[in-house]
């Protein structure tokens, strides 16, 4: 199977543009929720061409919902599977962001025409957490204790995200700087390498992620950073911020 990348603007995924060229396409991988890593959400329209598609072409969308609710600006858009009545949508998502990447947990939901081929392969990989661990996840979900735990990390998360947003947005101006998901992004002059920046930063104790690796070919490629405020430091914040920008100027 040949992968192809498909464009992606601030509607999410480009559908148009994929079924006219790709058109014997068996597969869609995508995270309409928060597309990843700049954060659009897969509009109405597409979402529900996409579905058509699919089930025209007998095709299968795999939806990745790798940040579940933790939408920190306005409300988490609903799971394409939910709107799925053709059955072609595999809902694949984790705890790992939500409670910890320590419980090795996640969770597919799949048709039921593929349940018992997905739980063939789940019993040959590797072994899941025990049955315990599963238990008291499905009992902490149940009690709603799940849902408070959310409402408790984006308040905290956001907060964490504030100070790092309103100091890049004086230092660069608001038009180069965009909170998408669990990240602050900035947007980096013409020319810069972002790669480069994002190790010389590492000197410092930051840790951003660079954008360019994330497209298809290095010709199309926009540079920036992405910076995680799930781990943005709460002591000497505005110091690491003028690091950072420091280095950006050395490097640009």
């Amino acid at each position: 199977m040949l992968p192809v990348p498909i464009p992606v603007d601030g509607e999410g995924l480009n559908v148009d543009h994929g079924i006219r060229n790709c058109p014997e396409a068996a597969l869609a991988v995508l995270t309409p929720g928060q597309q990843a890593p700049l954060g659009a959400t897969l509009s109405l329209q597409r979402r529900l061409q996409l579905l058509a598609w699919a089930e025209d072409a007998e095709a299968w969308i795999i939806e990745d919902d790798y940040l579940s609710e933790l939408q920190l600006s306005g409300r988490a858009a609903p799971a394409l599977a939910s709107i799925d009545n053709g059955g072609r949508v595999i809902h694949i998502g984790s705890f790992s962001k939500t409670i910890s990447p320590a419980l090795r947990l996640g969770f597919v939901i799949a048709p039921a025409e593929l349940a018992g081929r997905f739980a063939e392969v789940a019993a040959c990989l590797s072994p899941p957490p025990g049955p315990s661990v599963q238990l008291a996840i499905a009992e902490f979900i149940r009690e709603g204790h799940y849902m408070r735990h959310l409402r408790r990390i984006k308040r905290a998360y956001a907060a964490a995200r504030q100070p790092v947003l309103e100091y890049f947005r004086d230092a660069l101006g608001p038009e180069k700087v965009s909170a998408p998901g669990l990240s602050v992004f900035l947007k980096l002059p013409r020319g810069a390498s972002d790669v480069a920046i994002a190790r010389d930063a590492l000197t410092f104790g930051t840790f951003p992620a660079p954008l360019s690796p994330w497209y298809a070919s290095a010709e199309m490629a926009e540079a920036g950073l992405l910076l995680g405020v799930a781990t943005a430091p709460v002591k000497n914040v505005v110091r690491t911020c003028e690091r950072l920008i420091e280095t950006i100027m050395r490097c640009s």
